[in-house]
């Protein structure tokens, strides 16, 4: 069973396209339990004819999952020094803010000394 997005993948059509001729009544569909379309191949291929793909050798095939494997592994080496210059940071800021909270604490801590005047008070 194709759903509504699926089924326009394998026409070429747009989800709108089909859901406007299931209402018109030129391709039945059935809802299911999630309100969403389900609709048969054979139905859909029945009305739209299923869009063509060129056949790639394995040899394309191979090589194209070369080269994208290459430039996802770059992206992920970057990904992954942009994630340890974010965590150095984060901890410098949190070293830099544990200080100041600690020094802040310290100085509460210890009451400042009362002016001698206040003895007559």
């Amino acid at each position: 069973m194709y759903t509504l997005g699926t089924a326009a993948k394998a026409t070429g059509m747009t989800k709108s396209a089909l859901s406007k001729a299931i209402v018109k009544g030129r391709l039945s569909a059935t809802k299911n339990e999630f309100g969403r379309f389900d609709i048969d191949p054979s139905e859909l291929h029945r009305v739209y004819p299923p869009v063509s793909t060129p056949e790639k050798s394995e040899h394309e095939q191979t090589q194209e999952t070369v080269n994208e494997n290459r430039v996802l592994n770059a992206k992920l080496e970057g990904l992954e020094q942009l994630l340890m210059e974010i965590r150095e940071d984060r901890d410098h800021w949190r070293r830099q803010a544990t200080a100041l909270l600690t020094s802040q604490q310290e100085a509460k801590a210890t009451p400042a000394p009362r002016p001698w005047w206040h003895r007559f008070f």
